[in-house]
């Protein structure tokens, strides 16, 4: 690799926070710039309305300025500026709107080049295309009239964007091209659909099966550029088993995901942390569970899983059937501890449920009156342990604070069983998650030692209840939950284990892979690693009851303990690790390229 070499970067999530690929670069952004400089350039979608609060555009380089006139006559417009991140990187984003009038010219030339078949395709398949040529169109223009002499890589993420490296692949121009596919879109579908395709790989023709879904197009875009490219990555060992079965192709390099570990809390704030948003937690089950029937806070531990609404792929299915087993066994077993699950998975809303919004504001005034009067009641606490007063209830507190708060209970009182979910949800009753609880008996009766509570909108810090950023809530929380039935890499646990929260995922997630081939402690292990592979639901159930049942026979220091060891483990997945991978990939590329064109 030579000091002139140039790296473009391209996803579709770039300034487009729409899922964990946006993690992955945005988190590596930092390393990556400072092994290229400002010969490292991320594109990634102009979005009018969205993009304008993401970066900050900026003038063009002069190389820029001659792609950028070179392109105007043809309607083909990009944007030069840096990434509202710490580490500041070069961003180009690129309109596409235009590219749609030639969407048909360009799925012609896909099938004539590539073979790639996109007859039925729709709009979730050409907004993509549309994009991905504008991106190819762009860099071949910049590498002709600014960058020709120079080595130029392109590394494109996910099927989205496979379109730059198949335009560019014909050009008369040299590129070294690395195509990464964080999940095949078939391996996807299939989980989702509850085929546990994973015992059959291989034994089937990854293009029929694709036919017999209706995913052709995407499937065979994906498959084309992972053929073409000249290095294929993927970022765990079971996407690359994928790869292998649908591709025929095997992953030339592994590109496992981290996270800039510095950015996260060090082991003398996690305790401090988890106390403090805690606290939050804890207020909001007060006005979510107490208007109906209370219980210990002291004894009550916060469970969670978050992530996109696939019941089957995120393992939502099996966390509910454990949970209500591990009801009926706390139950039987008389357990003072009480369960709170949160369900922090976005669905369509049409806002916060009235009788919610109502509760916390009776809180909040109870709060506001207890505030008022601390310091009086303060004072009359020392007073009468003085001697000077008898310690009564009605002296120490007062007749007039006394009735006001009797009026607030009273209206913070209410019949029947504290709601399943916070905000009112689309089609309610026939709404999955919310048809599970019901089914499984989770109906926050009052006897009921597990609680659940079904979350459906983006942890913004701006929701009008919790009010928390997802990792302030992953904090405050006990323990995470990921049984995932299918997870690339599954960055969740990989984040809870950074802000030293324990959880559990499975050995079909990437991360949970990974771990395992690490060596996992016997005991208190910080991240649990339940095995999904074997396709036997039932034992899959059983050991993760096990689990979430053992969490909540632990003291403090043993929860102290499993915080601590799944934040080591998170650490072995730090960028500063990690990046060295992408970097081999690079060279790789560039050797590939050469061989490619001296033959």
């Amino acid at each position: 690799m030579s000091e002139s070499t140039h790296l473009f970067e391209v996803s579709w999530e770039v300034a487009n926070k729409v899922g964990g690929i946006y993690t992955v670069i945005e988190s590596k952004s930092g390393l990556v710039k400072e092994k290229y400089g400002d010969r490292y350039f991320l594109v990634g979608p102009y979005l009018p309305g969205k993009s304008e609060s993401q970066f900050i555009e900026k003038p063009m380089p002069a190389f820029l300025s001659k792609a950028q006139k070179d392109l105007a006559p043809e309607g083909v417009v990009f944007h030069y500026g840096t990434w509202l991140l710490d580490s500041e990187p070069q961003v180009l984003l690129v309109e596409f709107q235009n590219e749609f009038d030639n969407i048909g010219d360009f799925k012609s030339k896909l099938w004539e080049w590539y073979g790639v078949d996109s007859m039925f395709s729709g709009y979730d398949y050409d907004e993509p295309l549309a994009f991905s040529w504008a991106v190819g169109r762009v860099i071949e223009s910049i590498k002709r009239n600014g960058l020709k002499k120079e080595e130029v890589i392109v590394h494109a993420h996910e099927w989205l964007t496979g379109g730059v490296l198949l335009y560019l692949k014909k050009s008369d121009l040299d590129f070294s091209t690395i195509f990464t596919t964080h999940a095949t879109f078939l391996g996807r579908c299939l989980a989702s659909s509850g085929i546990n395709f994973y015992a059959e790989l291989g034994t089937f023709d990854a293009d029929e099966k694709a036919r017999e879904i209706g995913i052709t197009s995407k499937h065979s875009l994906e498959k084309a550029t992972a053929l073409h490219a000249d290095v294929l990555t993927t970022v765990s060992g079971i996407t690359g088993r994928e790869a292998e079965a649908f591709y025929g192709r095997k992953p030339d390099v592994l590109l496992p995901n981290g996270l800039n570990m510095a950015a996260f809390p060090g082991v003398q704030e996690i305790t401090f942390m988890h106390r403090e948003y805690r606290k939050y937690l804890r207020k909001f089950v007060q006005y979510h569970f107490f208007p109906h029937h209370t219980f210990d806070l002291e004894n009550t531990l916060y469970y969670f899983i978050l992530g996109r609404y696939e019941t089957r792929c995120k393992g939502i299915d099996l966390f509910i059937d454990s949970l209500a087993e591990l009801n009926q066994k706390l139950k039987a077993k008389q357990s003072d501890k009480t369960i709170v699950a949160f369900f922090y998975i976005p669905t369509g809303t049409s806002g916060v449920k009235s009788e919610l919004i109502e509760n916390k504001s009776v809180y909040q005034h109870l709060c506001q009156v207890v505030n008022h009067n601390m310091d009086r009641i303060s004072d009359r606490v020392t007073r009468a342990y003085t001697g000077e007063h008898s310690f009564s209830c009605e002296w120490v507190l007062g007749e007039d604070f006394l009735d006001k708060t009797v009026g607030i209970q009273r209206r913070f009182r209410r019949p029947g069983n504290p709601p399943l979910v916070t905000h009112n949800v689309h089609n309610e009753e026939y709404d999955e998650i919310l048809s599970m609880f019901r089914q499984k008996g989770l109906l926050n009766n009052e006897d009921d030692r597990v609680k659940v509570v079904f979350y459906p909108t983006y942890l913004s810090g701006g929701d009008g209840l919790l009010n928390l950023q997802f990792y302030n809530v992953m904090a405050g929380s006990h323990f995470g939950v990921f049984p995932s039935f299918y997870e690339p890499w599954g960055y969740t646990p990989l984040e809870a284990g950074a802000l030293g929260v324990a959880s559990v995922t499975t050995d079909l997630s990437g991360y949970g892979l990974a771990l395992k081939e690490l060596g996992l402690k016997k005991k208190l292990p910080g991240t649990y690693v339940i095995d999904r592979s074997t396709f036997d639901y039932d034992s899959e159930k059983k050991e993760l009851l096990s689990i979430l049942y053992e969490y909540t026979t632990l003291d403090s220091d043993e929860r102290m303990e499993l915080r601590l060891n799944a934040n080591a483990q998170a650490k072995n997945y730090d960028w500063k690790l990690l990046v060295r991978h992408y970097f081999e990939a690079h060279e790789m590329a560039l050797e590939k390229s050469k061989v490619c064109g001296a033959a």
